[in-house]
């Protein structure tokens, strides 16, 4: 008899087996000094808390990773909808897209130290950057797939260019827009790690990078820790969303 189990019990399953394989490995010769034991982890965790520096580190990832995240939305979706729409800028960009999404926003960081410095700005680019290219492929994506009888029919209505885009093409293209959100924001979470190399002073990336200098490697577990956690969470409520989005499109489309 196979047990069905809800998605609350999955979820502490899945937690008690990464605790107890993080438990298992902190004991081995093999990473002896390198994987803490949990018991560190969780002691740093209540000093973090105690002084106050933990949510100082979550406010300023959080407060880079939704700029450089909203940066690149609205860029990829931009340049996403040109791409999808006319032939002229699929011939522009395709080879510049393939070219740039190909390179890890870590090797850019030499040259982003070299034209921004190493203030905000920086680190906003290289999220911003994580970001963009996954939206601009998905936009795109879903505008060549807009039914041309929807255009068609628009445009025997007396729909302009405008307006076919507005009512008709992203509409039709609105699920995989949301996908494309989904994937940039866990593309920022990835990108805010490198970000905060540019000489950061707080923030997670910045928690994980220092543990290397101090030779704590608690504190790159605290790091680890944290963003994977805020990640999952954020993740966890943007799907929710997403899910809410897309079961009203399929509403309205269902009523066309």
């Amino acid at each position: 008899m196979i047990m069905i189990m809800s998605s609350k019990h999955r979820f502490i399953l899945s937690f008690l087996i990464v605790l107890a394989l993080w438990w298992l490995s902190s004991g081995t010769i093999f990473v002896e000094g390198i994987v803490p034991n949990p018991k560190d982890v969780a002691i740093l965790f209540a000093e973090l808390i105690a002084n106050g520096k933990m949510f100082t580190h979550i406010f300023v990832s959080f407060k880079r990773i939704l700029l450089g995240f909203l940066i690149g939305v609205l860029c990829g979706t931009s340049i996403g909808l040109l791409v999808g729409a006319y032939t002229m800028a699929r011939t522009i960009f395709t080879p510049i897209v393939e070219f740039f999404r190909n390179i890890p926003p870590v090797a850019l960081i030499p040259l982003v130290v070299s034209i921004f410095g190493i203030g905000e700005t920086g680190k906003y680019f290289i999220i911003a950057y994580a970001a963009t290219f996954v939206m601009i492929i998905n936009t795109a994506a879903g505008v060549t797939s807009t039914p041309a009888i929807r255009v068609r029919a628009a445009q025997c209505l007396g729909a302009n260019s405008l307006q076919i885009v507005r009512w008709v093409v992203i509409p039709s293209a609105w699920p995989y827009i949301l996908t494309g959100l989904r994937l940039a924001l866990s593309f920022s979470f990835m990108g805010v790690v490198a970000a905060e190399m540019l000489a950061a002073d707080s923030g997670l990336g910045f928690l994980i990078m220092q543990s290397t200098n101090i030779l704590r490697p608690e504190d790159m577990f605290v790091g680890f820790v944290l963003l994977g956690t805020f990640g999952f969470l954020t993740d966890q409520l943007f799907k929710l969303a997403v899910g809410k989005m897309l079961r009203r499109y399929m509403f309205g489309i269902e009523n066309i």
